[in-house]
């Protein structure tokens, strides 16, 4: 069986459609991708690379780095992405845990040069001859490895086959109206299983891929798909009001990775733009949930192919996606339960024929004696219109405990009258013993966890403490 790629490069009505737009403009056919594919795999056979070998890829997103992945793939390797933020110690660890045996870092990871003793450095990408490769396509084969965003020690690997990107990738299809005609912008990391599904709905439907250039909203002005994070929307809809006169093909934004406000999919809306509202995990290959963005908070309902059961509240999930297990000494670990389902250790509630996540189990603390859940406090101050984004976290309390405390980022620079504006509004919308007893700028870029598409809360934590003490 072909790879996606190798059967739209052989297909006549399909090997001349336009493939993928490099961050340079450049456009190729699904035939010229194929070739240049291909290429790469050769390239990689000589240098060693086999069935089942450990291929690295530590860089952001780039043309290079993507033909490695899909040409590794191709070869029957097993791939790790590594955020090039990582430091060279722990990805040594990451490195031995996984069984990594090669490796690319582009110019943002040379400081990653030195693993070179240890691993083979992957150097020259063109094949000198190209050449037959005997690899057919095996769905179920050990095929992406991705890093889970654990809070303590090294990240464990989710193992994916081909199978779980191309199932999880079909609901998302489906819901998003994504199809051969249309463009998704590659928005976010490859080392991450967002940027990955990205890739695999782009495969699954033979549609075109675009890269970023330097100005990311210009972009995605060409694109009519992307996924982003809600800061990201944000700045495109402050974009949108700088150029208002340039054409825009925007049409569907997935949103995800933080509590969404309504605020944000009513503007994108107003800018005729569908947004959605999901909600997914690593170990199911990316988007579980999602509908078209409404008033209502939920995530709305699972889509096809995904299973799901509240179990004491925590959402545990199987079905499309589903990945094959951690890797853990050179085996895969499975981490379902008895019953086939991964515990995702969310706290959620079905209402109103849809889901809606309460929170992390592991995030909840205790004030006075009431349960405290950190993200049901910030989505209510995230109805305040003029903030941008929030973070509520505990503060020790001889009295109660624990209380709760906000850092947040407002559209103005953080000052006493709007927090005093906000303290007035929250009055008639929290109940009094949720209500934050301090507030603390947040500068949303300093607290990413080393080039996470995510705020890290242990990071938020630690800096909260330094400003406490």
């Amino acid at each position: 069986m072909l790879f996606p790629w190798q059967s739209y490069a052989q297909a006549e009505k399909m090997q001349t459609s336009p493939a993928l737009r490099d961050a340079q403009g450049n456009l190729f056919s699904w035939l010229e991708l194929g070739q240049k594919i291909q290429s790469f795999a050769c390239a990689l056979h000589q240098q060693g690379v086999r069935e089942n070998s450990g291929v690295a890829l530590c860089g952001k997103n780039n043309l290079d780095l993507l033909l490695l992945y899909l040409a590794s793939l191709q070869l029957g390797a097993r791939v790790l992405g590594i955020n090039p933020a990582f430091a060279l110690e722990k990805v040594n660890d990451l490195f031995q845990q996984n069984q990594i045996q090669f490796f690319y870092c582009d110019d943002n990871a040379t400081h990653l040069t030195p693993l070179k003793s240890s691993c083979q450095l992957i150097q020259d990408f063109g094949a000198s001859e190209i050449f037959s490769l005997g690899v057919s396509m095996d769905f179920h084969r050990p095929a992406t490895l991705t890093l889970t965003s654990g809070s303590t020690g090294l990240p464990k690997a989710v193992v994916h086959s081909l199978e779980g990107h191309l199932s999880n990738a079909q609901g998302v299809c489906q819901l998003m109206q994504f199809e051969a005609q249309s463009r998704y912008l590659l928005s976010l990391p490859l080392y991450h299983v967002s940027g990955q599904g990205i890739v695999w709905r782009w495969l699954l439907q033979g549609a075109t891929l675009l890269f970023s250039t330097e100005d990311f909203y210009a972009s995605l002005m060409q694109a009519t798909h992307a996924s982003l994070v809600p800061t990201q929307a944000q700045r495109f809809l402050q974009y949108l009001k700088k150029t208002e006169s340039q054409e825009r093909h925007t049409a569907h934004i997935l949103l995800g990775g933080a509590s969404i406000p309504v605020a944000l999919t009513q503007a994108l809306k107003a800018q005729g733009i569908q947004s959605y509202c999901g909600y997914g995990m690593t170990e199911m290959a990316s988007t579980v949930f999602a509908k078209p963005a409404d008033e209502k908070s939920g995530v709305g309902q699972a889509l096809q192919g995904r299973e799901y059961r509240l179990e004491k509240e925590e959402i545990q999930l199987k079905g499309a996606g589903l990945g094959l297990g951690y890797w853990q000494n050179g085996k895969i670990t499975p981490f379902v339960n008895q019953d086939g389902y991964f515990p995702t250790k969310d706290k959620g509630c079905w209402q109103e024929g849809e889901l809606h996540i309460i929170g992390r189990m592991d995030n909840q603390f205790i004030s006075g004696g009431e349960n405290i859940q950190p993200e049901e406090i910030e989505r209510k101050i995230l109805n305040f219109p003029r903030v941008k984004q929030v973070f509520v976290l505990p503060k020790n309390d001889l009295e109660f405990g624990q209380r709760p405390v906000a850092m947040i980022e407002f559209d103005e620079p953080f000052n006493p009258q709007i927090v005093n504006e906000l303290k007035d509004w929250l009055g008639s919308h929290l109940e009094k013993f949720k209500h934050p007893v301090a507030y603390y700028p947040l500068d949303s870029e300093t607290y990413r966890q080393q080039g996470s598409i995510k705020i890290s809360r242990k990071l938020l934590q630690s800096a909260l403490k330094q400003l406490i003490e």
